[in-house]
């Protein structure tokens, strides 16, 4: 229909399934709530605020509709625009009550009509069939303001979602600014009454439109190849992710702050020391940390399937500092078969000089531990004996603390802390995992300094307390008093 009304109009793949979700929605039993989310200026709006209201009045002019939107202008823009349309294309078989005038509010002949409000507003009057609400915040001010964001849920509460009639259908479609916005909340608290599109530029795993992880999106204003890839590259992950790829993050974080997150730059090496490391020092904020003097370690999250809808492999290096500090080396992520994973932790392990590998006690008899024990390097349990918030929690309490560091300057910098902040509402935790893990591993491995006014424990006490810090078990360093 807009092809037909618009010889101009350009339709592209995303719009496509647009097209798709909007049919299967208004004509199909399966559900009656949609979100789409897209970058700006794709089309979005052209093509659900201002055709579909004329598509649906020319096969049932009797559904009330109404547009909602941030401002009431914005959305009287479209009710104009739509009634120019029916008034240039009688094609359409809509008719019109010749006292309807108002860009914002008009009839069909039938008891059909248009509403068009701001969401400050309020929809009055009769019950709502079709429910449109097209961007309900204005930019990242509004976003950013919890204010704006409890207004635009009271809104749904009170207004939107109470004048509703038996057959309604609404569409929520936005550009996502924020992870705790009107779409954010929705998901959240009405799980699974919403059929979500989510396109964003730049494709990841699982992509609605089918695309290879990296492609672009074909953009309505025909712009030119890499456009998205070189504006990734100039903006901030939490502005990109959140405007192009419709993935929020937390700006301050969640259970893990950003303004807590510390970082660790390379420093020449010391060639006095012959170590391992071969005098390697890292700068700790002024500190300077010779990874000769640090045990080290791995944490691994196994994955066992290449499925671009599964989790990640992920293996994180670590040093444990003299005074305690947890510091992260390097990591490596890949969707992997069981077969693969030694191949992906090794080069860390070469690389850091790592003495102990530490996985899941459930996978402790993967391919990863037999490889790695074969190549002379002790593979120790962990157990996830809780679930992941509890398991996370020592540390939070480190990263509060300013005693974990993460490596400033690598390519992969943004995606950890963006997991970090947006944890645990995230897509994906593996990275959190073994952060988590090298927190319960640090605690049995670094003591702090005894208190001279206190009583020593014993030997046994001691073994005790790490291996319940290490594995999350009580009980398990008995073997210390068995007699033989």
């Amino acid at each position: 229909m807009a092809t037909d009304l618009d010889p101009a109009h350009r339709q592209t793949a995303a719009l496509d399934l647009i097209d798709r979700e909007l049919v299967d929605l208004f004509d199909g039993d399966g559900h009656d709530r949609l979100m789409v989310f897209m970058p700006p200026q794709e089309g979005k709006s052209q093509k659900i605020s201002r055709r579909t209201p004329a598509w649906l009045l020319s096969h049932d002019p009797t559904l009330r509709i109404a547009i909602v939107s941030y401002a009431a202008n914005k959305a009287e823009r479209w009710g104009r625009q739509i009634r120019r349309d029916i008034l240039a294309h009688p094609q359409l078989g809509i008719t019109l009550r010749a006292d309807s005038r108002a860009a914002g509010r008009w009839e069909t002949e039938q008891g059909g009509g248009l509403i068009c409000v701001g969401i400050a507003g309020g929809i009055t009057g009769e019950p709502v069939d079709v429910l449109l609400v097209d961007d309900p915040v204005e930019g990242r001010a509004e976003a950013e303001s919890e204010t704006y964001r409890e207004r635009d849920w009271d809104w749904w509460e009170s207004d939107g979602s109470t004048r509703l009639s038996s057959r309604a259908r609404v569409v929520v479609m936005m550009t996502r600014w924020h992870e705790d916005d009107l779409a954010g909340r929705l998901r959240v608290r009405e799980p699974g009454d919403w059929r979500v599109i989510s396109i964003p530029a730049i494709a990841g795993p699982n992509d609605p439109l089918g695309r290879a992880p990296g492609d672009e999106l074909a953009s309505v204003q025909r712009r030119k190849p890499g456009y998205f890839t070189k504006l990734k590259a100039t903006r901030s992950a939490y502005v990109f992710n959140s405007i192009f790829q419709q993935s929020p993050t937390a700006a301050e974080g969640n259970l893990f702050k950003r303004p807590d997150f510390r970082y660790w730059h390379q420093m020449p090496s010391d060639s006095s020391r012959h170590g391992r490391m071969s005098g390697a020092r890292l700068d700790l904020g002024g500190r300077i940390l010779m990874l000769d003097d640090c045990w080290r370690f791995i944490t691994v999250d196994l994955a066992a399937s290449k499925k671009t809808s599964a989790d990640w492999t992920v293996a994180s290096a670590w040093a444990i500092s003299p005074d305690g500090d947890l510091v992260l080396l390097g990591r490596e992520r890949g969707r992997l078969e069981e077969a693969e994973h030694w191949d992906h932790v090794r080069p860390l392990q070469q690389r850091w000089a790592v003495d102990t590998v530490f996985v899941e006690q459930s996978f402790i008899s993967t391919t990863l531990a037999i490889d790695a024990t074969a190549a002379g390097i002790p593979v120790e349990p962990v157990t996830a004996d809780t679930d992941k918030i509890t398991r996370a929690i020592p540390a939070t309490h480190r990263v509060k603390q300013h005693r974990v560091w993460f490596p400033a300057g690598v390519d992969w910098l943004d995606e950890w802390c963006d997991e970090l902040a947006s944890f645990p509402s995230a897509a994906h935790d593996d990275q959190v995992d073994t952060l988590s893990y090298a927190a319960r591993v640090a605690s049995a491995h670094w003591l702090p300094d005894p208190d001279p006014t206190r009583p020593t424990p014993s030997a046994d006490q001691t073994a005790e307390q790490a291996y319940a810090a290490a594995t999350g078990h009580h009980g398990g360093a008995d073997y210390l008093t068995m007699p033989y």
